[in-house]
């Protein structure tokens, strides 16, 4: 059989980091994402679909929403499963209880923290799941039940659930204790950022982030279409976001004479798709008012590169040869070597804060504002 396998949509978010006219335009956007997903249903010849959790990003769900889910359910003409998530789990007046009063034949929702089966006759499918009913559900129903007998139809499962940890506070299942239960596929939810595939079969996958919606879901996001019976399982991602999320880096030149442009030039090259946002690291050395620049220019550089938005992290070191600062006898140099080991740390957050901190030291040294440096 064929299914597309999604979850993890997170509409109607808040998108409070943006103004309320980006983030309606965001939450539209959303929707439309919705809307194609259906449309990829039926124009890849789906037999089913699977959504593993989080389709909302909380219990609150817009009237526009909500419409546009009903008929697009209601015009499917396949089998929707789906199991609520930590996000948007299943409890008294939460959307999906109250969506149950629209009779609608083809939607079948697990309303239940213990492990609960639908049987489709047509397909010869049955599909396992459960749903959260709070935010969060400390042990997996399938390691606390007993599956009941075999009826001979293709055992799936759609699930949100953790196989990064046991000690997850969202159903936490090991990639071995699941595959133990032979189901032909299991489309799960959850993680966001996950390899293609979970188990060597490529039986067990998370549908990952259909479309990012920050620059911790990088890359462009899309669903999978799985063929499916016992003896084999074939997935294709497909990518149906209309924007994605992308970090690069850029070492600086020693010359920083057109750097802007050079910069601009550095990143169309690098040929993004459209609707890209982009988070642009400077690295290398550069004095405050060579940031500044770069800084300035940043639209200048968005529209040159025709990306939908440009994010400019500084992560320059102050123009000082390490060397010398190293052998520096100052404060200069004292400073340097007491934060070298962090300057020099593997962990990006620890190597950001050092740089900084080593910037702030070096310009009150220097009698120049502080302010300057972390605008």
């Amino acid at each position: 059989m064929r299914l597309l396998h999604t979850g993890d949509l997170h509409l109607d978010s808040a998108f409070s980091a943006f103004g309320a006219r980006d983030a309606e335009k965001y939450r539209e956007l959303g929707r439309t994402l919705l809307e194609n997903i259906f449309e990829c249903a039926e124009r890849e010849g789906c037999q089913m679909m699977l959504i593993s959790g989080d389709l909302f990003d909380s219990k609150y769900v817009s009237n526009d929403t909500r419409a546009l889910f009903v008929s697009l359910v209601k015009n499917a003409g396949i089998p929707i499963v789906i199991s609520p998530g930590n996000h948007d789990p299943y409890s008294e007046n939460s959307f999906y209880s109250v969506i149950e009063r629209e009779k609608l034949e083809n939607l079948y929702v697990f309303n239940s923290s213990d492990l609960q089966t639908f049987d489709f006759d047509e397909l010869r499918v049955r599909v396992f799941g459960y749903a959260f009913t709070t935010a969060v559900l400390n042990e997996n129903p399938l390691l606390r039940e007993v599956l009941p007998e075999d009826n001979g139809y293709l055992k799936l499962l759609c699930a949100h659930a953790d196989t990064s940890s046991p000690l997850s506070r969202y159903a936490p299942i090991s990639v071995t204790e699941l595959s133990r239960f032979g189901f032909a596929y299991s489309a799960l939810g959850h993680i966001h950022n996950r390899e293609d595939k979970e188990d060597r079969e490529g039986r067990i996958r998370y549908c990952g982030f259909a479309e990012g919606r920050s620059f911790d879901e990088l890359g462009e996001g899309g669903v999978f279409v799985v063929d499916v019976d016992e003896y084999s399982c074939e997935a294709k991602r497909i990518v149906l976001s209309s924007r994605a999320f992308f970090a690069c880096e850029y070492n600086l030149p020693s010359d920083t004479a057109d750097v802007t442009k050079k910069i601009a030039a550095y990143v169309k090259q690098l040929s993004y798709p459209q609707g890209t946002y982009l988070r642009l690291k400077i690295t290398g050395s550069a004095d405050v008012q060579t940031v500044k620049e770069i800084k300035s220019a940043t639209e200048l550089i968005r529209e040159d590169a025709g990306l939908e938005y440009l994010e400019i992290e500084d992560l320059t070191l102050p123009l000082y040869d390490g060397k010398y600062l190293e052998k520096d006898v100052t404060l200069r140099g004292e400073i340097y070597r007491l934060l070298l080991p962090s300057l020099t740390s593997a962990d990006a957050e620890e190597k950001q804060k050092a740089i900084l901190a080593l910037k702030i030291a070096l310009s009150a040294i220097d009698g120049n504002n502080v302010f300057d440096v972390v605008k």
